[in-house]
């Protein structure tokens, strides 16, 4: 059993790499990245998870427990550090929306009180 608590050691040194490098890599803004990364953890915790539940809870040592907790936290910072940027970016779409639509507005209106668009009001042009 010595062969799969060593096995679970290795699985939980690159949990924390792919942790890391997740963090890393939301820092960067690298998303693409973020979805491979994804994938490895799904991998690894499900290996972890076939290697654990065939020890004893006496071969669960408290330092390994006590790493699955850490890398656990640094997991959840990054989903909640992943979901703030999410929604930072749909609301400054909404935002962007929002004056986009003002811009087209004219100011002026029509009989029925109907705003005027005008649809070249937030278009760059050149003049030669």
């Amino acid at each position: 059993m010595k062969n799969q608590v060593d096995k679970l050691k290795a699985i939980l040194l690159d949990l924390s790499k792919v942790t890391e490098t997740e963090r890393s890599a939301i820092a960067r803004r690298a998303f693409d990245e973020i979805a491979k990364l994804t994938s490895q953890k799904e991998s690894l915790l499900t290996q972890f998870d076939e290697i654990a539940s065939s020890l004893t809870s006496k071969e669960l040592t408290d330092q390994l427990i006590t790493e699955l907790d850490s890398i656990r936290m640094r997991a959840e910072e990054n989903a909640k550090i992943l979901k703030s940027t999410a929604t930072g970016a749909k609301e400054a779409r909404q935002r962007l929306k929002k004056i986009r639509e003002a811009d087209l507005n004219t100011g002026a209106y029509g009989a029925n009180g109907t705003a005027l668009r005008n649809p070249n009001a937030s278009t760059i042009t050149t003049k030669a």
